[in-house]
């Protein structure tokens, strides 16, 4: 919970410090708006009353007038302007209660003939007020040069800028606050399946798999994130089942055998039996010793695979005399169970593969196909290069698979039909290990679509790029 809390609290201070951020770009653009809207209409009110005051003045031996009477002191729409007429140093005329003494206005008036331009200066009066001065010169009748100084003050519009500044100020404090308060709630909103799914992964043990996150949320990352959580469990549930399947019939194989050889044992040492009852007995323990030796093996290399640890020790071998070899090794016993081995091998041809676990993947198939194939039929050992590697074949015409066992054909302890059964032979580990010790060769094990009425052909593919070898030709086991 603390970190869900801190991860809620960064997202609010970042949005904070993102809109915070935003609202002082945007309280700067408002207020330099503002100032530079009220100091242009100030300027164009200076403009507009200079011309109007120049248009009317009038130079009578000396004596500056406004259409014949004082310089007015505002505008036709009533703003304040303070004005002066100043020629050869001197203040011609100027309006009552001018606020810019005689000095500053002499100054203005000579920068502006000195720079042959009109001048724009900000300054504060002799009353302490901030004025907007502009001072242009003028061509009076008899051809003397005189300056025109008009002033308004600034004042109102500092007074209305501040208002604005401390408007725009207790706005954005006000937005920061809901638009924190806003976050942080809809943070926490977007961070509750977050945290139910935090609390039931604390809950979750290995005998409750099967619970899942029910919460509603929209298909977005949260969505994606409950889909992915309960997928994830569904994965673990699946594989505890298989775990516990997988103990328990491993169980059940090492039990039997063991309690058949406890028999066999208490039977022999309960009276003095002869020595062809001992030999029987102990031929008997031999059996069952082998069998669970090949269990043991069995289970240790699929524990292997299970674990990443089965690295084929891979090396060249030839596939013709691979086939032939092992075609050789079975021909007995498919002999003595009615049956016969044929070989389609190609005439060269290398594959890249380790030899051992080849031959125990081959020798499962074979064995497989020899138990179940039909008195009298033959069980076909074929290979032939696909693509970038090989597949080697091994078909029976026997009672094939029945559909709805496939799927679990290739699972730990897993037997097709009665057919195919444990008193027919195995403990239904074979396939399962044939399996996985194809895909630590990087290949597959399949069993293939065939449109005949019988029997079943399994599919060994081992990739390694050989050179591709001659058509197969079909020729009998020695």
């Amino acid at each position: 919970m603390r970190r869900l809390t801190g991860t809620r609290g960064r997202l609010v201070l970042a949005a904070v410090g993102f809109f915070a951020l935003a609202l002082l770009v945007a309280d700067g653009a408002v207020l330099t708006s503002v100032a530079v809207t009220q100091s242009q209409a100030s300027d164009a009110v200076l403009v507009s009353q200079a011309q109007v005051i120049a248009s009317g003045l009038q130079d009578t031996n000396g004596q500056v007038t406004f259409d014949g009477s004082d310089l007015p002191g505002e505008t036709q729409s009533g703003i304040a302007v303070d004005a002066a007429v100043v020629s050869s140093g001197t203040v011609l005329a100027q309006t009552a209660n001018q606020p810019l003494d005689q000095a500053t206005l002499l100054n203005l008036a000579a920068q502006a003939v000195r720079d042959g331009k009109p001048v724009w200066v900000d300054i504060v009066d002799s009353h302490h007020v901030p004025r907007r001065v502009y001072a242009v010169t003028l061509t009076s009748s008899t051809n003397s040069i005189q300056t025109l100084v008009v002033s308004r003050s600034v004042a109102e519009m500092a007074d209305a800028q501040q208002r604005t500044f401390l408007i725009l100020v207790a706005v954005s404090a006000a937005l920061l606050v809901i638009g924190g308060a806003l976050t942080y709630w809809l943070a926490g909103r977007a961070l509750q399946p977050v945290r139910t799914i935090a609390g039931m992964a604390r809950s979750i043990s290995e005998h409750d798999l099967h619970r899942r996150v029910d919460v509603k949320v929209p298909p977005d990352e949260l969505g994606e994130l409950v889909d992915t959580f309960n997928s994830m469990l569904a994965r673990l549930e699946a594989g505890f089942n298989s775990m516990s399947t997988f103990t328990a019939n491993a169980s059940h194989e090492l039990r039997a055998p063991l309690a058949l050889m406890r028999s066999e044992v208490e039977g022999a040492l309960s009276r003095s039996r002869s020595q062809d009852e001992y030999r029987r007995v102990l031929e008997s323990l031999r059996q069952e010793v082998e069998h669970l030796s090949r269990l043991s093996d069995q289970l240790l290399i699929l524990a292997r695979a299970d674990a990443g640890a089965l690295m084929p020790a891979k090396e060249a071998i030839d596939v013709a005399d691979f086939l032939h070899e092992t075609a050789a090794r079975w021909d007995g016993v498919a002999k003595k169970r009615g049956s016969r081995l044929e070989v389609a091998a190609p005439d060269h041809g290398r594959m890249e593969a380790d030899p051992a676990l080849l031959r125990r993947v081959v020798d499962n198939l074979i064995d497989n196909a020899v138990r179940h194939t039909a008195n009298g039929t033959p069980v076909t050992l074929r290979g032939y290069q696909a693509g970038n590697g090989w597949n080697v074949e091994v078909a029976d015409q026997g009672p094939g698979v029945a559909a709805d066992h496939r799927a679990r054909l290739f699972t730990r302890f897993g037997r097709a039909d009665s057919a195919r059964s444990p008193e027919n032979g195995g403990a239904g580990l074979g396939l399962a290990l044939s399996a996985a010790i194809a895909r630590a060769h990087g290949g597959s094990l399949e069993l293939v679509e065939t449109d005949r009425q019988r029997g079943a052909v399994f599919r060994l593919h081992v990739p390694n790029g050989q050179i591709a070898a001659s058509t197969p030709k079909t020729t009998p086991a020695l």
